[in-house]
């Protein structure tokens, strides 16, 4: 903060200085108009001098603006770099249990397979015969149930055990599923904090134009200012000399 304070006073002590070189240009200006009535000139220098006070002001003010709007898009820039990095960890994350459920669902047609007649094994009809087998025994087991043989448990338990139920398998897939979910929160902060950014950086740019423009309009005023006050000088004066000559 200290480096963006001395650096808004830089700021504003440049325009002073500029504004300073333009008085001292404007004073050297060769004139040929009227006297001019000095007290419209004393109320003109007087709104002017205010004009030139509210908008050193406002240049203060803009320039601070501008120090806070760099240090945001900083934080934003940073907090987007942080997101992207989570966004790469849940995405690396989520890869890796995925290649395991793949992993186990190959196992699981393997065991299938070892299963099946090798007639059928050789025909290439291994998802169909697999999937046959488990419908038989399927209704067979709901045969059973309805004959009050098994239970509503037991026919659910046969039915798992027909598709070849494996907790580990059923765990991995749960996992990916979460990892999934993780993967896709944390593609959506990023996405939030990209656009956090980009407007982070759009308010840096029109604080900036505004601290420029405000910094022109101070420099201006002070310079508009200081000539009125020396016209005051040079025209006032010379009235109250000719009134006590009189």
């Amino acid at each position: 903060m200290e480096l963006t304070a001395v650096w808004a006073l830089l700021l504003i002590g440049g325009c002073v200085v500029l504004g300073l070189v333009a008085l001292a240009a404007i004073a050297e200006r060769p004139r040929r108009q009227p006297r001019p009535d000095p007290a419209k000139l004393r109320a003109a220098a007087q709104e002017l001098t205010a004009h030139a006070g509210r908008a050193h002001a406002l240049a203060g003010r803009a320039a601070a603006a501008a120090i806070e709007a760099r240090e945001r898009l900083g934080e934003a820039e940073e907090a987007r770099e942080g997101a992207w990095r989570a966004q790469e960890a849940a995405g690396a994350v989520f890869q890796a249990a995925w290649q395991e459920v793949l992993a186990g669902r190959a196992a699981a047609a393997e065991r299938h397979a070892a299963a099946l007649d090798p007639e059928l094994v050789t025909a290439g009809d291994v998802e169909g015969a697999e999937g046959e087998r488990q419908r038989m025994v399927s209704r067979a087991a709901l045969s059973a149930y309805r004959r009050g043989e098994i239970s509503v448990q037991e026919l659910r338990e046969v039915w798992r055990r027909a598709s070849d139920w494996d907790p580990e398998q059923v765990e991995r897939e749960r996992r990916a599923e979460r990892l999934r979910a993780e993967e896709g929160a944390a593609r959506r902060a990023y996405e939030r904090a990209a656009l956090v950014a980009r407007q982070a950086a759009e308010g840096m740019y029109d604080a900036e134009a505004a601290s420029r423009a405000m910094a022109a309009e101070a420099m201006t005023a002070a310079a508009e200012a200081q000539e009125a006050l020396r016209l005051v000088q040079r025209y006032g004066g010379k009235g109250r000399k000719t009134r006590r000559k009189g």
